[in-house]
C-alpha cells in the first residue's frame, strides 16, 4: 500500500548501501516501491519503470495511457498501477465523479519484463494508491478513486469482486489496510454538499462500518495503535488568502470512528508551491504522530494517545510529503529543495542538504541502509551515513 503499511513506516531490512541516480525525464508525484531488487516508480511523461535497486540501471519502461501518480503495488510477480487526471467530469449533489472524458486505468504489469497482464477502463480518476488485501479468498486490489465507488478488484485477472456505492470521491487519499477493514477518506465537490470523511470498511464485502467527518480526501489516514491519524484543512471566509487556511489533524478510533483529539493551527497560508494539497499524510510510530503542516511551513510531532504536542521544526517552505522514521532519526524534505534528517525525539535538526530541484509529494522510504527519494524527474540511492555527512555543504548533488 501506500508507504508500505497503514502506519506510513516505509522502512524495511535491505542489504547495505548503495548510492545513485537516475532521471526519469518526466516528474515523480507518486510513492516508490522496492521489491525484487528493483525500484517501480511512475513518471509524469507517462511510464511507470523498473530500476535496479543496486545501481539505478534501468530494467524496464512501459509507456502508460495517462499520467499516473500511485505507489505501485507489487506481489505475485505483478506490478499494479493507476492513472489519473483530476478534471471534474460531475459535481452535482449526490454525485462526483472525477476523471478524464474517456475514462481512466488500472493496470497490472509483469516485474520482470514490463509487459501489462491485463487493465481495466474505470470512470472515475486513478491517482490514489489503492491497497492489496486477501478478500473473498483471494489476493486483491481495493480502494477508492474519482467515481463515487469503492472496488475490489482481482489481482490475477482485475475482475470486478465486489463495489460499493460511498458518498463522495477520494482525490488523492490512498487506502490504507490493517486488521480485515480498509480505511480511505472521501469528499464530495463544492455543489455536493458532503463535507470529506473517512469510511472504514469491510474488507469481506465493502459495506461501511463506520464513518467519521474528519480529514480530507487529498491526505491519506494513517492506522495504527488502534487509531487513525487524518489531516484536515479550512478556510476563514472574509481574509485574504494568505491569512485563511488553516490545518486541523484528527486522531479517531480505528474501530468505531470516535474523535480522541483534534487539533487545529493559527491560519496560515493557501500553497501551491509543489503541488495542490494543503492536508498531507501523516506517519505513525512508536506512540508518536509525526504531521506535515504546510499552511505553516512546519513538521511537529504529537502523542497520537493524547495530541500532547512534542516538538516542531521550522521548515524553509511547506512539506507535502510523509516522513520516514529510521534509527531514531526523521527523514522528510520541502517544496523548497530541502531535505531534513532530524532527532525523532527532540526535533533537533542533524542535517539539511539543498537538492536541485523540490520535494512536491513523492515521498521517501528506506530500504537497509539506504535512502531512495525523488526529487522532481530524479530518483536518488543515498547511504544515510553520506545524507548526515552532506550537512552545510550547499546543493553538492
Amino acid at each position: 500500500m501506500y508507504q508500505f503499511r497503514s502506519s506510513h513506516q516505509a522502512v524495511r531490512p535491505g542489504l547495505g548501501a548503495t548510492s545513485w541516480q537516475r532521471s526519469l525525464h518526466g516528474k515523480v508525484n507518486g510513492g516508490l516501491a522496492i521489491a525484487g531488487g528493483k525500484v517501480f516508480v511512475e513518471s509524469f511523461n507517462r511510464q511507470v519503470s523498473a530500476l535496479d535497486a543496486r545501481t539505478g540501471r534501468l530494467i524496464w519502461s512501459t509507456p502508460l495511457p495517462d499520467v499516473a501518480m500511485t505507489t505501485p503495488l507489487v506481489a505475485a510477480g505483478l506490478v499494479v498501477v493507476g492513472t489519473g487526471t483530476n478534471r471534474v467530469l460531475v459535481d452535482r449533489r449526490g454525485r462526483t465523479v472525477w476523471g478524464r472524458p474517456g475514462g481512466d486505468r488500472i493496470l497490472a504489469l509483469n516485474a520482470q519484463n514490463g509487459r501489462i497482464v491485463w487493465q481495466r477502463r474505470t470512470v472515475g480518476e486513478d491517482m490514489p494508491t489503492a491497497a492489496l488485501a486477501r478478500t473473498v479468498g483471494q489476493l486483491a486490489i481495493i480502494g477508492a478513486n474519482g467515481h463515487d465507488r469503492i472496488k475490489a478488484l482481482s489481482l490475477a485477472t482485475g475482475r470486478t469482486l465486489w463495489t460499493r456505492p460511498t458518498r463522495g470521491i477520494a482525490t488523492m487519499s490512498s487506502a490504507a489496510v490493517t486488521g480485515g477493514r480498509l480505511y480511505v477518506i472521501v469528499g464530495g465537490g463544492p455543489r455536493s454538499g458532503e463535507p470529506a470523511h473517512l469510511d472504514i470498511v469491510a474488507l469481506s464485502d465493502g459495506r461501511v462500518v463506520q464513518r467519521a467527518y474528519h480529514g480530507n480526501a487529498d491526505c491519506s489516514p494513517a492506522v495504527s495503535d488502534g487509531l487513525v491519524a487524518l489531516e484536515g484543512a479550512g478556510w476563514l471566509p472574509g481574509k485574504p488568502a494568505d491569512q485563511a487556511t488553516y490545518s486541523t489533524v484528527s486522531v479517531v478510533s480505528a474501530r468505531t470512528g470516535a474523535l480522541r483529539w483534534r487539533w487545529r493551527s493559527q491560519a496560515g497560508r493557501w500553497t501551491t508551491r509543489g503541488s495542490n494539497e494543503q492536508a498531507v499524510a501523516g506517519l505513525i510510530h512508536r506512540g508518536t504522530l509525526y504531521q506535515a503542516i504546510p499552511v505553516l511551513d512546519e513538521v511537529r510531532a504529537f502523542s497520537v494517545a493524547d495530541g500532547e504536542p512534542l516538538w516542531r521544526l521550522r521548515t524553509a517552505a511547506p512539506v507535502k510529503m510523509s516522513a520516514v522514521v529510521n534509527r531514531g532519526r526523521l527523514y522528510v524534505g520541502d517544496t523548497a529543495g530541502y531535505f531534513y534528517m532530524v532527532d525523532a525525539r527532540s526535533g533537533h535538526l542533524i542535517a539539511r542538504v539543498h537538492f536541485p530541484q523540490i520535494f512536491t509529494i513523492s515521498p521517501p522510504l528506506i530500504d537497509g541502509s539506504t535512502l531512495y527519494v525523488a526529487d522532481d524527474q530524479t530518483v536518488y540511492a543515498i547511504p544515510l551515513a553520506k545524507l548526515r555527512a552532506m550537512h552545510g555543504q550547499g546543493n553538492v548533488l
